[in-house]
């Protein structure tokens, strides 16, 4: 399906008049008309061109390539369409990521990244350190990873479960050598807890946290050396715990299955890059 430029028009007049009833009223036309020849020019370039709300509009960033076309002359609008169009369609250019400083550094993501990488060398990626859910579209983000503890900034956004975990108590040996007998819960109020803000609500609210940290490996290290119990997913904890630098606490506790979730705007305009990405994380981590 080809962009038809009757309907690059009515975005154009969308645009100027800030909204689509205005712009139907300003070509007497009916609201509806025009709200389905944006849509039809949307489902023909392949993405969306209007975050729309209940009061206005506001652009996608190819929305604003878009509108920046329409006031050049005819022939270079199609060339412009024509390229936008196929941009989408392309594994090439820039993808965006927000992920939390918590999984930056982690090997499930570097191996995904890195895979993808050599996979499609032509792809710029830019990786944006987000502790808290995005407005992706606002943002000009591709793509977000979260632990499902966070909230998303947007609910209409797609929402992809990926890698379930659960977290557990550890301390080192010597740590433990040094301070009370753990043999209940209750008697972790003796004792400094180490955490990140996501899990901290998994445990009682009379507990000691003494450490919050973004950073996993922090939590990690200060455990390892001795400062404390760290409440952490056991995928970082498993190789510390097979070399000995780390003993888990309360092994009988078991605490709620959590996982991380992959969030992305639309599954209806969704470019092949991004597609290409996400088909990376299903395949690793579904």
């Amino acid at each position: 399906m080809k962009a038809n430029l009757d309907d690059i028009y009515l975005f154009s007049q969308t645009v100027l008049h800030e909204g689509i009833s205005a712009a139907a009223h300003a070509n007497g036309l009916q609201r509806s008309k025009v709200s389905r020849r944006l849509r039809m020019l949307e489902e023909a370039l392949g993405t969306e061109l209007l975050i729309r709300t209940t009061r206005n509009i506001e652009l996608t960033t190819q929305g604003k390539e878009l509108f920046a076309l329409t006031k050049q002359p005819l022939e270079q609008i199609l060339e412009g369409v024509n390229a936008l169009a196929g941009d989408l369609d392309e594994l090439s250019g820039k993808l965006r990521i927000a992920i939390p400083s918590a999984l930056m550094s982690t090997n499930l993501f570097n191996n995904i990244l890195t895979e993808y990488i050599e996979t499609y060398p032509d792809i710029n990626i830019e990786v944006e350190n987000y502790q808290e859910g995005v407005d992706l579209k606002r943002q000009s983000f591709d793509i977000q990873v979260l632990p499902s503890v966070v909230k998303v900034a947007d609910t209409s956004y797609v929402q992809f479960s990926i890698l379930p975990y659960r977290c557990h108590l550890v301390a080192s040996p010597d740590y433990l050598a040094r301070h009370n007998k753990i043999s209940s819960p209750l008697d972790l109020k003796e004792h400094r807890i180490l955490t990140n803000r996501y899990n901290a609500d998994l445990l009682a609210p009379h507990l000691n946290i003494a450490l919050k940290s973004d950073d996993l490996y922090v939590l990690l290290n200060m455990a390892t050396s001795g400062t404390g119990i760290a409440f952490l997913p056991k995928v970082n904890t498993r190789i510390s715990i097979e070399q000995g630098a780390l003993v888990e606490v309360l092994t009988g506790m078991n605490y709620p299955e959590q996982h991380l979730t992959l969030i992305y705007p639309s599954s209806s305009y969704l470019p092949r890059k991004v597609k290409a990405l996400i088909d990376i994380f299903r395949e690793k981590y579904s």
